[in-house]
């Protein structure tokens, strides 16, 4: 005996429940139009700012390594002072960039938590619904009723819905 909440619910237009799957399963069978809300992310790029830290690191060690040699043979004061002076310019700049670039992460990090509570919202909705392959329509079986493109739309863009993000943005600052 199969209990309530394993059988499956019955079509709201042609009320039979043997083509019926949920979303999950039509997705994973190839209809794209039951495909669940994308995760929110966000892409910091770093690549830029590593390379410049990079190339400030390298003319630190030329100048190091000029500034050692130097001493050997007598290099003029004022030279070395300038290299020095060059020297602690770059590692203290490649410092700020690097602290910089490390915020840009963390401000990408909590944009992109903003986003979560309206994520686990719209996954939670689209995991209650089914699709019946029959009649090719996706519907909610608490209401019984089917779901319009427009809604399948929405719940797939809940970044679009402002009131849920400035909420979270608010929570976060």
């Amino acid at each position: 005996m199969a209990s309530a909440e394993n059988a499956k619910p019955t079509c709201p237009v042609c009320h039979q429940a043997d083509k019926v799957k949920t979303t999950q399963a039509a997705y994973n069978s190839g209809v794209t139009r039951c495909a669940p809300p994308d995760m929110p992310t966000k892409q910091v790029t770093m690549t830029s700012y590593i390379s410049a830290c990079m190339v400030l690191v390298g003319i630190c060690v030329f100048l190091i390594i000029v500034f050692i040699g130097g001493l050997e043979n007598n290099f003029p004061q004022p030279a070395m002072l300038a290299l020095v002076i060059t020297t602690i310019v770059c590692i203290i700049t490649s410092l700020a960039v690097s602290y910089y670039a490390f915020q840009r992460v963390v401000r990408g990090d909590n944009e992109v938590s903003a986003y979560y509570p309206a994520w686990d919202k719209a996954m939670a909705t689209w995991k209650n619904w089914y699709y019946c392959s029959r009649d090719e329509v996706v519907f909610d079986p608490q209401t019984n009723k089917v779901v319009s493109s427009d809604q399948l739309t929405k719940v797939r863009e809940f970044r679009s819905q402002p009131d849920a993000l400035k909420t979270a943005l608010a929570a976060h600052s």
